[in-house]
């Protein structure tokens, strides 16, 4: 498990400040995921990069699906593919 500092999340993954907000935002309330976003101090925050990249893997799988599934059955089925 990686963690990064805000910046350093926001520079490797591209992010603009508005889209970093946009997507801790979401992140921070979807069950799971949440304990990807740390905020240590009020200016201090990391951020679980392996956490991350499963919950951007979740949001691209339900934006082309039309039933949604929960977070829990999404790394159920992540594991069982990869084994």
């Amino acid at each position: 498990m990686k963690k990064m500092r805000k910046k350093e999340f926001m520079k490797a993954y591209n992010y603009s400040a508005s889209t970093y907000q946009r997507r801790m935002s979401e992140l921070k309330s979807t069950p799971l995921f949440c304990r990807a976003y740390e905020r240590v101090t009020g200016q201090e925050i990391w951020s679980d990069t392996k956490l991350c990249d499963i919950f951007l893997s979740f949001k691209a799988y339900n934006k082309i699906r039309t039933r949604k599934i929960s977070p829990q059955k999404f790394i159920e089925e992540d594991r069982k593919n990869a084994v």
